[in-house]
């Protein structure tokens, strides 16, 4: 009768208790808050930007639209007048092979824009180079020339997606583009509040977003799917797993105890899937876990027939968005984020002889 959800919050509480340095320990690991920020709600199970539900917004605006938004740029247009530089088609072809996250930190590192020092500078002197950079990742994630267009038509242009394959994509980069203060946008304040540049930033957010507890799920994810397309059922596949004491990634988000609701704005796009919808289903039924952003970008990504890692792909890109907006917000706070340690070595030795 009672949520899990609620249950272990109160374990949790219980076992933590009123010590300043416990409660302060935890807040590392889904604990409270522990920084200030005017970006991203999560409350309710609902998901907000600048106050507003992420999945009204992701009904018309563009992925530019809503970095004006999370930058406040207000009426300005960072977008306008960014014209893009082409890579080298040599430095180019020597990074296609590397995996994702390498070859953006490779190729991001020659874009002027993103050596540019956030030291002492106002918010409104970066917003262009934060929209060049955007521009940049884009093309870095898919090996591509950078294009002066908006991200989701650069991204359905490169992939041959229709109109339909275009808006789910434009869907899609608006849901991921922020999420709180996960680890890799906490990775990002961090290195902002030294000053950074933008690069730096984006790189602190790429090297975080590369595990596998983090933008990784979605190759774990796409193994499961795997298995059940290779399976007479889901079922089969979950009472396997189950028995082997396996994980079944994609399912179950911290935060969203009834569901995350990026993942259903994005499965209520895709037409009717029976092995997908029977995991899903029998995930519900079997085990009371519901399908989170990761199960359906790798939905979206089999669906659309795109290239492999594109679910992390389009994770990176979207995400870029928000990293820059908690970036420009660090910036105006002008302090070093600079924890303390909470000491379990040997303890110190005295002076012998």
């Amino acid at each position: 009768m009672y949520s899990n959800h609620d249950i272990e919050l109160l374990k949790k509480n219980k076992s933590v208790g009123r010590k300043p340095r416990e409660v302060a320990a935890t807040t590392l690991d889904w604990g409270l808050p522990v920084l200030p920020s005017g970006i991203t709600l999560i409350q309710d199970g609902k998901l907000f930007y600048r106050g507003s539900d992420v999945q009204k917004l992701a009904k018309t605006n563009t992925l530019e639209d809503l970095a004006r938004h999370l930058w406040e740029c207000g009426e300005s247009d960072p977008f306008a007048s960014v014209r893009t530089s082409p890579w080298n088609e040599a430095l180019l072809a020597l990074t296609r092979p590397l995996p994702l996250t390498e070859r953006c930190h490779v190729l991001l590192s020659f874009v002027d824009a993103a050596r540019v020092t956030a030291w002492q500078r106002d918010n409104k002197t970066l917003w262009q180079s934060a929209a060049a950079l955007l521009r940049a990742m884009t093309a870095a994630a898919i090996a591509s020339q950078p294009a002066n267009e908006a991200t989701h038509h650069h991204l359905a242009t490169c992939w041959g997606l229709d109109a339909a394959g275009a808006d789910i994509i434009r869907r899609a980069l608006v849901l991921l583009a922020d999420h709180e203060l996960n680890a890799s946008a906490f990775a990002v304040r961090v290195v902002a509040s030294t000053g950074a540049s933008l690069g730096a930033c984006l790189d602190a957010g790429l090297s975080a977003l590369s595990g596998p507890l983090h933008g990784g799920m979605t190759s774990l994810v796409e193994i499961l799917f795997d298995e059940i397309e290779g399976a007479s059922d889901a079922a089969t596949v979950v009472e396997r797993r189950l028995r082997r004491g396996d994980t079944l990634p994609g399912f179950e988000h911290p935060l969203y105890p009834d569901g995350d609701p990026r993942a259903a704005a994005l499965l209520a796009l895709l037409p009717h899937h029976e092995k997908r919808q029977s995991l899903v289903q029998t995930m519900a039924e079997t085990t009371g876990k519901l399908p989170t952003i990761d199960v359906a970008l790798v939905s979206v990504r089999r669906e659309l027939r795109l290239p492999p890692g594109a679910a992390l792909t389009l994770f990176a890109i979207g995400r870029t968005v928000g990293w820059m907006a908690h970036a420009f917000e660090q910036f105006r706070e002008k302090k070093l984020i600079r924890p303390r340690a909470r000491y379990c070595g040997p303890s110190p030795q005295g002076d012998e002889g």
